[in-house]
């Protein structure tokens, strides 16, 4: 299958192997400098996560290349696609926690300009974030880099296939759940309008459950006034 057509039907797809051992150990090494700031979330010690890391650590603004995932995102989402945010997860023993079902609705932008079509900007962690025209969700993409195993232990990403297609409407009974369950250096790409949710980890476990969350847009600029907090263009 396509990777358009792939994503048209689920609105998220697993790329098995898709960084190998080298490239996920430097991943993980850039992002074990994250200090302690705004942006970073921690609980006795252990970064659980972390918002703006491409301004924290702009090493990860390449470091995530692959000739693979330039390949899917140009695929998916043209050739003026370019990196627009990231984000850091994980779920360290004993410091676990939980996300309901939601989609990812909302976009970082430079300025705190009210636009027709956009949500009023509210300020996170030092950069302005609102939620943008359906469009511009629908023009977007989300690589998971998956540094750890994610078995049923430690808390794995939750799916509804096929409910991005229901735009920015949150409807669960209508869509069947599948666990993202993957191998450190497999990624999952993703739509943001894809219903999602987290569980906690089990009781117990010694797993961490470490995530490098990369969003991509398939525009450099946005419609309306708005501009991109950060746009790296991939090509």
């Amino acid at each position: 299958m396509k990777p358009r057509s792939q994503f048209d039907q689920d609105g998220g797809s697993v790329l098995a192997g898709a960084m190998d051992r080298q490239s996920v150990h430097r991943l993980a090494s850039l992002l074990s400098s994250l200090s302690a700031n705004d942006a970073v979330r921690q609980r006795e010690g252990a970064v659980y996560a972390s918002r703006n890391v491409l301004e924290l650590c702009p090493a990860l603004v390449d470091a995530w290349r692959t000739e693979r995932l330039i390949r899917l995102l140009v695929g998916v989402l043209g050739a003026e696609v370019g990196l627009v945010r990231g984000l850091y997860f994980d779920k360290p023993p004993q410091q676990t926690w939980a996300l309901p079902w939601h989609k990812d609705l909302t976009i970082a932008v430079r300025e705190p300009i009210e636009v027709d079509g956009y949500s009023k900007p509210r300020l996170r962690a030092g950069v302005w974030h609102c939620e943008p025209p359906v469009e511009v969700l629908q023009a977007m993409l989300t690589l998971r880099i998956h540094l750890d195993d994610v078995t049923e232990e430690n808390g794995p990403l939750e799916v509804l296939p096929g409910s991005h297609r229901t735009g920015k409407t949150l409807k669960i009974d209508d869509f069947q759940p599948r666990s993202v369950l993957v191998n450190a250096g497999d990624v999952f790409a993703m739509r943001p309008l894809l219903a999602h949710c987290s569980g906690r980890s089990r009781e117990g476990t010694q797993r961490h459950r470490r995530v490098l969350h990369l969003e991509f847009a398939g525009m450099p600029t946005l419609p309306g006034g708005h501009d991109w907090h950060t746009f790296h263009s991939v090509m």
